[in-house]
């Protein structure tokens, strides 16, 4: 198959990329978009999904023959949505409602790509939460997925809508609390906010493993017109995962850790995959531990000489930006 994978340059985006090559599949890549003039976002580089009207998408989708967008492109976070809501909004959402319009159009699927964020999560606490868990996200970013994915569910002609619990990585992670902690540790940093309860229980799934499942999904007949959470099922404590991630780096990490505990909004936070294993076949192939120490060795490495997932809590530093405002109260 040929896919699109929009926000191709962000996290996910860079990885399913990867994955799908290494499938077997093509992919259409901005490069080609870029020479056909469409607009880019100019920190990223990345085609806009909402500066590019619906028909150009659409006249895109039909040139390069496009059988599946994977609709990845979005603001992430409640941190960094809060620094750019404007500019959040029109992409979370506007950027949505054109490319399922394109896709539509062009006869493509489209393959969502959620955020458990959507759920009602205090609801949750004591159990696992499973696709059809009642939805009420608790901050703007959370609002702005859920409306893509209702845009997506209820107006694209063929769809998919898949939900990671915690992605982390290397490449690309900006967000994670293993990638943050990793980094300040390499820095020498003396302290780095995390918005987390180190008691809560967290379940952190390697970016590789969610990759295959999207593209397992895709490939599969029986993942199209439903939709699924993708956990490794293997919860934790956020201060559990600290020590996996002290034993991991080879010294006390947790120590420069500053815990927010009431904006950790969504507490205890435990999926069902049982969805997609069942359905789909798919099975995590990485462990925590064995996710943590890839992700170490790439943040240990020359190649990630220009990453820095601290960047956007330095910037709403230089900004005086309050980021505990835009997180509800615990």
């Amino acid at each position: 198959m040929r896919f699109y994978v929009t926000g191709g340059a962000g996290f996910i985006g860079q990885h399913l990329k990867k994955k799908l090559a290494s499938r077997g599949h093509s992919i259409l890549s901005d490069a080609d978009l870029i020479r056909d003039r469409m607009i880019t976002l100019p920190k990223t580089g990345e085609v806009c999904v909402h500066r590019n009207s619906e028909d150009a998408w659409a006249k895109a989708f039909k040139q390069y023959k496009v059988d599946v967008v994977v609709h990845n492109a979005a603001v992430v976070g409640t941190d960094v949505v809060a620094l750019n809501p404007a500019e959040a909004t029109l992409s979370n959402v506007h950027g949505s409602y054109n490319i399922v319009r394109a896709a539509n159009a062009a006869d493509v699927g489209v393959c969502y790509m959620g955020t458990t964020v959507i759920y009602d999560t205090p609801a949750y606490q004591n159990q696992q939460i499973f696709e059809g868990a009642v939805r009420k996200p608790l901050t703007y970013y959370g609002v702005q997925k859920l409306a893509g994915e209702q845009i997506v569910t209820t107006m694209a002609k063929r769809w998919s809508v898949v939900r990671p619990l915690f992605a982390f990585g290397d490449e690309g992670d900006m967000n994670s609390l293993i990638a943050k902690s990793i980094y300040a540790s390499l820095q020498n940093k003396e302290s780095v906010d995390i918005f987390l309860d180190p008691s809560k229980i967290k379940d952190y799934l390697h970016v590789s493993d969610y990759c295959e499942a999207v593209a397992m999904i895709c490939e599969s007949q029986d993942g199209w017109g439903t939709d699924f959470n993708v956990a490794a099922e293997t919860p934790h404590t956020a201060a559990e995962i600290m020590n996996i991630v002290s034993r991991v780096v080879g010294k006390n990490v947790e120590k420069i850790v500053r815990w927010y505990p009431k904006t950790d909004y969504l507490g205890n936070h435990r999926l069902s995959s049982a969805k997609v294993r069942r359905q789909i076949g798919w099975v995590p192939r990485l462990d925590l531990e064995g996710g943590i120490k890839a992700t170490y060795e790439w943040i240990s490495s020359s190649s990630s000489k220009n990453y820095n997932p601290l960047k956007y809590l330095d910037e709403a530093k230089s900004k005086g930006t309050d980021l505990l405002q835009h997180f509800p109260k615990v």
